[in-house]
């Protein structure tokens, strides 16, 4: 890459050109944009420092959402809105704000509400991470007084039941009732005689 610097620069230009020169050797200027959802995860710090802001402790994915955030939270520093979106940056979009004046607390507090997600779970870790952002986005004046978490259980319930009945069924013969039998009646009578004679000649 040939120098754009006049001829009679001094030493330390040309030798921060040509640092400068060797760091966007290392990306493709085509593609080189400072969105930082869709930039190279390498420029994030190089954001952080453009907006003034830390993403120290963060995950890549943590650092895009709060710098994506950053200018609105600069912007609206000290609101409800931008502790808001400072608290996006770990938390997503499952998070309330509520002041003092909205639960009942002290005057100069204010309350946080998480909807805790399968992608988000609340830990240590992430309570400390969001605190911090959270004293950067906020006033002075104004102190955190505490963290109400909601979580949501569902599942799959799978219920049997079975019935099961019997019956025992008797068949009995049916009972004929008012049946008038007549019977005819045959009556034989024989008489069977047996008789013996003796004839013997008259003077014998």
């Amino acid at each position: 890459m040939s120098s754009i610097l006049p001829i009679n620069e001094s030493p330390l230009q040309r030798d921060i050109e040509s640092i400068g020169t060797q760091t966007l050797a290392q990306f493709d200027v085509t593609k080189l944009t400072i969105n930082p959802l869709e930039c190279d995860e390498s420029l994030l710090p190089h954001l952080a420092v453009d907006f003034d802001v830390s993403i120290s402790g963060l995950s890549v994915d943590e650092a895009r959402i709060y710098l994506s955030n950053a200018r609105q939270i600069k912007k609206y520093i000290g609101s409800k809105y931008a502790v808001r979106k400072a608290a996006e940056a770990i938390f997503g979009n499952e998070i309330k704000v509520e002041s003092w004046n909205e639960h009942d607390g002290d005057p100069g507090t204010y309350k946080i509400k998480v909807n805790v997600t399968p992608q988000k779970s609340v830990t240590d870790e992430n309570l400390n991470k969001v605190q911090n952002l959270i004293k950067e986005a906020n006033r002075k004046s104004c102190h955190l007084s505490g963290i109400t978490i909601s979580m949501k259980n569902s599942g799959m319930h799978r219920f049997g039941c079975i019935t099961r009945s019997s019956e025992n069924i008797v068949v009995m013969p049916k009972i004929l009732k008012d049946i008038e039998i007549g019977v005819t009646k045959k009556i034989l009578v024989g008489t069977h005689a047996i008789e013996t004679m003796i004839i013997r000649p008259l003077g014998v």
